[in-house]
């Protein structure tokens, strides 16, 4: 049994990783900004008492970061893994105005500074603030959700500016994490789980949740020190930066 934290769990990857999660028999945090307003998490924690926490983590405030460590560490003792998936795009309500983002003459600093609050510096400031707990976990790894779209090699237009730079931000920030604590034992990788069917992927997405998911498990389970600050897509090739 693993012990398992994601960040974004009230929906999308996030409610998929938590079910496979579940499903295999890990003890899993779910990390969300209004567990009172969770109703899919909610049930499962009926299917599955003593098994799934809810956790109130707001990844764009450092406040709310540590308040979560704080509570998880009242009865927990280690982390296995950290599963960063928590993340908003240009079209999220979160976001505002969707030209902020994506069309030049109307890009605001204000709103793409929100978005990389979110989808940059959230999963580093998650990671760190959980590094005690990882450092005394069972072969401990920290994944966080990219996106092919931070990809520099697969950027073909213009436009998407907030979300596709976010995306590269991170990359960047997690390849360097990835790095400082490989001596601690942490492997930590970076993964595009493909288009997927979900409120940001859209109904014409080509995978599942749930296909997306479990392949994104199985490299998780075969992670070695070798892997360490790669990217990787859902099937377990190697992404291009």
């Amino acid at each position: 049994m693993k012990r398992v934290l994601i960040t974004g769990a009230n929906r999308g990857l996030g409610l998929e990783f938590t079910r496979y999660a579940l499903g295999r028999g890990d003890q899993v945090f779910a990390g969300l900004r209004n567990p009172n307003k969770a109703t899919a998490l909610q049930e499962l924690q009926a299917l599955y008492p003593g098994q799934l926490q809810l956790l109130r983590i707001d990844v764009a405030s450092r406040a709310s970061i540590e308040a979560s460590a704080r509570e998880l560490r009242t009865n927990l003792s280690g982390l296995d893994l950290l599963i960063n998936n928590a993340g908003i795009n240009s079209r999220s309500a979160d976001a505002g105005e969707f030209d902020k983002h994506v069309k030049l003459g109307r890009l605001e600093p204000e709103a793409m500074i929100d978005m990389f609050r979110v989808n940059s510096l959230g999963p580093l400031l998650v990671a760190q603030q959980y590094l005690d707990l990882l450092k005394a976990g069972d072969e401990p790894k920290v994944v966080s959700i990219s996106s092919w779209l931070g990809s520099l090699s697969d950027k073909q237009s213009g436009g998407n500016y907030s979300y596709c730079a976010s995306k590269t931000t991170l990359n960047m920030l997690m390849r360097a994490f990835a790095f400082d604590v490989l001596e601690h034992g942490i492997i930590s990788v970076l993964l595009n789980p493909g288009w997927v069917q979900t409120d940001m992927g859209g109904n014409r997405a080509k995978l599942t949740p749930s296909e997306s998911v479990a392949g994104m498990f199985k490299l998780i389970d075969n992670l070695t020190e070798e892997h360490a600050g790669r990217f990787f897509d859902w099937d377990g090739k190697e992404h291009p930066w």
